[in-house]
């Protein structure tokens, strides 16, 4: 059956190069004119970053919890990229200093807290100064403007583009996808968005360096904006991934629709000036308004579809559908990542301490910092309720961050604690974890040498090089590093030899029943063999009673770990000469 070519998702006989992403008419961003909301009043303490507000904040800015900006981090980010400034910059920017009785600001700023909720607001206030004279304490009163200025609404209308690919810069792109579900919600066909994933962009980058990688994301774009529509919108969703609005188009066009990319991309190779490469990708979409009501919703529901495409290994695309089982699993994965993100936010979550005792002396030498979450209601979670979660969810690098943050305000605190913390490889790549750990360690350096960085060792293998890297990069800020739950991956020995490793943790499941298992026996013996050989430190963890504990000393294993020595604690360590303290940063 021959498709109506304006009905088509596809626009045919065109160049890549001919084939202009189009911009659609702007459609005003919704803003309540000439309806008073009256005030919000707030206090942002900014040593603890917490800001408490008012009731009104609520329905000011258009937020069903005023809990997820309780921070000035997590306000900063309703700031919209168009602004031409912002609260922080009103106050951390000021040319006046406190003498005393504060400094007052006022600032006017453009907020964009849901895709299509763009509006600006009216900040005044008085900002108070610490014993060093920067802000730490800050009053005032935020309102909605009803009637912006000539000036402001064209802010508001004025698109960004993304330079690396020429499409829309990603909240643009948002807001386009808000003003187009309204538009076309009286049109029988609806519409589709989908997200392309780009595979393996990170792993392309360390290989070939970034501007391989941005040469890759517009080569990408290009292929995208030549088979679709004039009328269809490509835009910069993130670093790896590119949107795409099909306005109007029917859902059963979809999977065809998302075929044809792929096959596009996969056609033949990028050149590139490292040389051609050849690239796959991903694709997740949604059918709107069958599956998704708001741009938010759709948003979410592409980003769900684009995780199942990839831990599919029969498709490379997913279409999101609302069955009972997937609605099921979206809500509690929303719920969980509402708690989690709360805890952070209110600053609820903790560390545990489990001491690791040397085998010569029998005493502590130095304890690992556990994450711990602490409910509303005070009761203490452990790592189980937040880690699997939070790495599935995609937001683990927040907890590392913040482990990180505890586990060297501790070191700070007390001048004589030892301290391991663990952080996933995927933060400890990043270019942002890096930077805030040399950062911080530079403010203190006594605490560096008294600092040890616990990765798994099943993700090290994935890249052995990157792997060496970070290590390198780690100890050059004065840390020692650690493998942990060594043994559990397939290439074990290897790596003990070609990454610069200061202590090697013992994965427990060769522990637990060494007493009872010979091939455990065995394998721990010639580990520890090869260790001493390399001059790398042991840790034997998971040691739950007194013979594995007497085998182990017998075997010379420095260190030994498990609750049968000693069980994690929220406790903070302390010197003889401190007050008892429950934990950090409460």
């Amino acid at each position: 059956m021959t498709q109506n070519i304006a009905e088509s998702p596809f626009q045919t006989g065109r160049t890549p190069d001919q084939a202009a992403c189009r911009i659609p008419p702007e459609t005003p961003a919704t803003i309540d004119t000439g309806l008073d909301l009256g005030e919000a009043h707030y206090a942002w303490d900014i040593e603890t970053d917490t800001i408490n507000w008012d009731l009104s904040a609520v329905p000011i800015f258009g937020l069903r919890d005023i809990g997820t900006v309780s921070s000035g981090t997590a306000f900063a980010t309703l700031v919209d990229q168009a602004s031409p400034t912002s609260r922080h910059a009103e106050i951390f920017e000021a040319s006046q200093s406190d003498q005393g009785t504060g400094v007052g600001f006022s600032a006017r700023y453009l907020v964009n807290p849901a895709p299509g909720q763009r509006f600006w607001i009216e900040d005044k206030g008085r900002w108070f100064a610490s014993d060093t004279g920067r802000p730490r304490l800050v009053h005032g009163t935020c309102r909605r403007i009803t009637t912006p200025t000539a000036e402001e609404n064209a802010l508001i209308s004025k698109r960004r583009i993304d330079p690396a690919t020429g499409a829309l810069a990603r909240a643009d792109y948002c807001n386009t996808l808000a003003n187009l579900i309204e538009a076309n919600a009286g049109d029988p066909r609806g519409m589709v968005t989908m997200l392309v994933g780009i595979d393996d962009l990170s792993q392309l980058n360390r290989t070939y360096g970034y501007h391989v990688g941005d040469e890759v994301i517009a080569a990408i774009a290009r292929r995208l904006r030549g088979l679709i529509r004039r009328r269809d919108v490509l835009g910069r969703y993130a670093t790896n991934r590119i949107g795409i609005i099909l306005a109007p188009s029917l859902a059963e066009h979809m999977e065809y629709v998302a075929g044809r990319l792929m096959s596009a991309i996969r056609s033949s190779p990028i050149e590139t000036s490292a040389g051609p490469l050849s690239v796959s990708i991903h694709i997740g979409g949604v059918a709107i308004p069958h599956e998704a009501k708001t741009a938010t919703e759709a948003l979410h529901c592409c980003e769900e579809a684009l995780m199942h495409a990839h831990e599919r290994a029969d498709t490379s695309f997913v279409a999101f559908s609302s069955d009972p089982d997937t609605a099921n699993r979206r809500t509690s994965n929303r719920e969980t990542t509402d708690i989690v993100l709360s805890a952070l936010n209110e600053r609820r979550i903790r560390l545990a301490f489990q001491p690791i005792i040397s085998s010569t002396s029998g005493k502590v030498a130095m304890y690992e910092a556990l994450v711990r979450m602490v409910n509303p209601e005070g009761e203490v979670l452990g790592a189980s309720h937040i880690v699997p979660a939070a790495e599935r969810l995609g937001f683990l690098h927040l907890i590392d961050h913040r482990v990180t943050e505890l586990a060297i305000e501790a070191l700070s605190f007390n001048p004589e604690l030892v301290l391991t913390m663990n952080v996933g490889v995927a933060t400890a790549l990043h270019p942002d974890w890096i930077a805030a750990f040399r950062a911080a360690l530079a403010i203190n350096p006594t605490v560096a040498k008294r600092l040890v960085v616990e990765i798994t060792e099943t993700s090290l293998i994935e890249d052995i090089n990157a792997a060496r890297d970070l290590i390198i990069a780690i100890k050059e800020c004065g840390a020692r590093v650690a493998i942990d739950d060594f043994g559990a991956g397939h290439t074990s020995f290897r790596n003990m030899r070609l990454l610069p490793i200061d202590i090697l943790k013992i994965d427990g499941t060769f522990i637990k029943n060494l007493a009872r298992s010979p091939d455990d026996r065995f394998f721990v013996q010639t580990l520890l063999q090869l260790a001493r050989h390399l001059k790398i430190e042991t840790v034997a963890e998971w040691v739950q009673d007194e013979e594995t504990a007497a085998l182990l000393t017998s075997w010379k294993v420095e260190y030994l770990q498990g609750d049968f020595l000693g069980q994690a604690s929220c406790d903070l360590p302390l010197p003889e000469n401190k007050p008892a303290l429950r934990h950090l940063s409460a």
